[in-house]
């Protein structure tokens, strides 16, 4: 993956001007897809890079909301979305980036099925 590129998507998501103090979220969120690469993934798809940037900006939403809602000031103009909403923006934004990426990652959905005929506890 390219964090030139995961950088400055970033910026786009969170807008933030200066990713320079943001480097070590980026390195985690491109991490965190990574790991969830299917064998032989071609690492360098484009569309990680999104995907990294919408995990990094998921987790700088929930760091800002963490720290109780300080809202981010961009070109000027304070951002006006209460915290609950960015982060519900984020999150969508991450869904439809693992959604484009699917191909690429691993599933990860896990279900449980049911079999008739276990009588275990049914007299209690």
């Amino acid at each position: 993956m390219d964090m030139k590129m995961i950088g400055a998507l970033f910026t786009l998501f969170s807008g933030e001007a200066d990713v320079s103090g943001y480097l070590p979220l980026l390195s985690l969120a491109a991490a965190e897809v990574r790991r969830a690469l299917q064998d032989g993934a071609d690492e360098t798809d484009v569309r990680l890079c999104y995907l990294a940037a919408a995990v990094a900006n998921l987790r700088y939403q929930e760091i800002w909301g963490i720290r109780g809602g300080a809202l981010a000031v961009y070109a000027g103009n304070v951002a006006s979305a209460p915290d609950e909403v960015k982060g519900s923006l984020a999150e969508r934004l991450v869904s439809a980036y693992r959604g484009i990426c699917a191909e690429l990652l691993r599933d990860e959905t896990f279900f449980f099925i049911g079999t008739g005929g276990c009588d275990a506890g049914a007299d209690q």
